[in-house]
């Protein structure tokens, strides 16, 4: 059966999708049958592609975010998924007072890149968070 996860973060542009995008990535290649998507829980999370620092930094490793498009999470079901995995304490919060059940919520505690200067800041900073984030989500849940 093919589990749904959400990442979530503040405008659905540089840290929810490469997430997602990191995850699928992880699952996929250890055999689980998964669909990652991401959402944001603030306005700017309504229109928009991904950020340019995130575009760059996930191409690295050989993904491709040049389709995202964000998204809020009130165009979700939050209660559709069976993990939602947040970026801070305060998203996570956000998210179980739109309606997420509180056992399907993880904070992954990736900090928010911003203000970053330039590409190696986002390189040396949120993408080691971020892959090893997931990779501790990888263990926690589908080992």
């Amino acid at each position: 059966m093919t589990k749904k996860i959400l990442c979530v973060c503040i405008g659905n542009a540089d840290r929810s999708p490469v997430m997602a995008a990191v995850l699928g990535m992880f699952l996929k290649n250890a055999g689980h049958d998964v669909v990652c998507e991401s959402a944001g829980i603030s306005g700017s999370a309504r229109t928009g592609k991904a950020a340019p620092y995130g575009l760059a930094a996930a191409k690295k490793i050989g993904l491709d975010l040049s389709e995202h498009v964000r998204r809020h999470i009130h165009d979700v079901d939050l209660r559709s998924y069976d993990l939602i995995v947040c970026a801070s304490d305060e998203i996570a919060g956000k998210v179980v007072e739109e309606g997420a059940d509180m056992k399907t919520v993880y904070n992954a505690n990736i900090t928010n890149p911003w203000p970053v200067q330039f590409q190696e800041d986002y390189d040396a900073q949120c993408m080691p968070a971020i892959l090893s984030g997931m990779y501790r989500i990888v263990c926690r849940y589908f080992s």
